[in-house]
């Protein structure tokens, strides 16, 4: 058709028509007659094709148009769909087909509401009904429709069921129609929960079902004594799985049920698995002896009765403490207050550094000095020292507090003491690794020998530290110091308290690959100063009686 209509145009827009040829009287050969010129054959025939073209473009326009209104019928015999407010006026007004089922009631003829009310009493029953079961070991929890706020789709059912061989196109509709004509349709009304109210049910039950898993454990075993040639052990506990409610697949589980109308399923839920984060093996591979010391007071003064019970129970205080991953430990705190009525007997104790007196809890600084020297063998770091408190930040061990006597103590190199008092001076550090510290302590009374033992993280392998203090310089003490008494008899003197030398001592950490000494590394200087001895002389009448009480030296 369009080839026709482009051939018309193309012969209508071509064609030439010759112009008339005019002849003039005059010009007429005489004796001649005129005669009209002859239109050649070719050309008579070109005119003689227009018409049959028009008319051939007449008849492709009818045919054209004749497809054109075919194709909308065709096309709304396939392709149109019903609008929006036809579909609700079938929902509003239109009764349903025959071969309609719902719940087993044949509901044809009836319109939406008329087919609700039908329904509804079942509906309710069904709901009535629900009580679905979770059992775990001897526990059983049901879930009854107010439980889960159920609700149930019987106004969406109604509306799918109306819109059967309504909702298609035309040709749709009526395959549609003789299938329900010949096999029916049936549908369901199920129930659905609510999400929050279902999750919240299930969150109860999950803390109840739950089991967290439980660590494998190092515990330090306190009944030991060096003395016996024993080594501090542990009691060691495998770990234990646990389990976990799976509360997005439990409920996943219940709402199947009530979609699939199994209203009074009993459930035995799904449980995760749970590994402790640690193994028996980390756990013993992370309780090794990391470094020991052990001072001796087997000096007269040394094992003084009470001086030793003081150490005894400072030691028997600290055995087995545990300082966890990121933990302080704070000596004064730990051990607590040294009070009398606290069972801490009198014992020499340094006052005002320069003199001895009765203290309770005098003694206990040798648990204090053999605690620090096990930590730098530990590879502890002092942050309270310049030099190295950025490289404390870093250590293993961080030393933030460590206070020297006011002279040093014969159980320890110079430099290596470690004083601490009720309230006042103190001991304190830092567990910054990833695992446990453990300290041991032990208190031989036969052997006079204190002995601490830290366990934990092995130190590289073959690595081990030495710390040593080394005098560098004696300081001589001033000259005696005189305190005048009129109350004493003239000529009549009293020590109040020994002159002693001062000392410098350098510390260093030895650091040691098996037996061959790596680096010695200076880590800080103590300088312990000289004491001038100071003396009360009588200025008194030379008859006085002189002093009952001598003071303390």
């Amino acid at each position: 058709i369009m080839l026709v209509m482009a051939r018309v145009g193309a012969h209508i827009t071509t064609r030439r028509v010759p112009p008339l040829m005019s002849v003039s009287p005059t010009h007429r050969p005489t004796g001649q007659m005129h005669r009209p010129q002859q239109v050649p054959p070719q050309k008579r025939h070109r005119r003689s094709r227009l018409p049959r073209l028009m008319r051939l473009a007449g008849h492709a326009l009818i045919l054209l148009a004749v497809l054109f209104i075919a194709s909308l019928v065709v096309w709304g015999q396939v392709c149109a769909l019903p609008s929006d407010k036809k579909l609700q006026d079938h929902l509003d007004k239109s009764i349903f087909f025959n071969g309609i089922v719902i719940d087993d009631k044949n509901v044809a003829g009836m319109t939406i509401p008329e087919a609700r009310e039908a329904l509804l009493p079942h509906v309710e029953a069904s709901a009535a009904i629900i009580n679905i079961g979770i059992r775990h070991k001897n526990s059983l929890w049901l879930f009854t429709a107010a439980d889960l706020k159920a609700k149930s789709n019987l106004d969406t059912v109604l509306a799918e069921a109306m819109l059967v061989g309504r909702s298609g196109t035309r040709s749709e509709n009526r395959k549609v129609l003789r299938d329900l004509e010949e096999n029916g349709r049936k549908f369901t009304v199920t129930f659905t929960a609510d999400e929050g109210a279902l999750a919240a049910r299930l969150a109860t039950i999950g803390r109840t079902i739950d089991t967290l898993p439980v660590e494998p454990s190092a515990e330090p075993y306190a009944f030991w004594a060096s003395s016996e040639s024993k080594l501090p052990s542990f009691t060691y506990a495998e770990g234990v799985n646990g389990y976990i409610l799976d509360e997005t697949t439990l409920a996943k589980e219940i709402l199947a049920c009530l979609s699939a109308g199994n209203y009074q399923a009993q459930l035995d839920p799904e449980l995760v698995l749970t590994e402790p984060k640690t193994t028996l093996n980390q756990i013993q591979a992370n309780t090794q002896l990391r470094a020991t010391y052990q001072t001796d007071f087997s000096s007269r003064s040394g094992r003084e009765k009470n001086r030793v019970g003081n150490i005894q129970k400072a030691t028997t205080l600290l055995n087995g403490a545990v300082v966890q991953p990121g933990e302080t430990l704070d000596f004064n705190e730990f051990i607590g207050p040294r009070t009398e009525a606290g069972g801490w007997p009198l014992a020499p104790g340094i006052v005002n550094g320069d003199r001895y007196e009765m203290q309770p809890g005098g003694g206990i600084c040798q648990v204090s000095t053999t605690l620090y020297i096990s930590l730098l063998e530990a590879g502890a770091v002092r942050s309270d020292v310049k030099a190295s408190a950025e490289t404390a930040l870093a250590a293993p061990i961080n030393i933030t507090e460590r206070n020297k006597h006011s002279w040093p103590s014969a159980y320890a190199d110079r430099g290596l003491d470690a004083t601490v008092s009720t309230g006042g001076k103190n001991l304190v550090f830092i567990n910054q690794m990833d695992t446990p510290l453990y300290i041991f302590a032990d208190c031989d009374q036969v052997n006079y020998k204190m002995t601490i033992y830290i366990y934990g993280q092995p130190l590289p392998e073959g690595v081990h530290y030495v710390p040593e203090g080394i005098t560098v310089e004696e300081l001589a003490p001033g000259e005696t110091e005189y305190t005048d008494n009129p109350d004493w008899p003239v000529g009549y003197e009293q020590v109040e308290a020994k002159g002693r030398v001062g000392y410098v001592a350098d510390v260093y950490i030895n650091t040691y690959q098996g037996d061959e000494l790596v680096s010695k590394d200076l880590i800080y200087t103590d300088r312990y100063r000289a004491v001038a001895q100071k003396v009360i002389r009588g200025t008194g009448d030379a008859t006085l009686p002189p002093p009952t009480n001598p003071a303390a030296q």
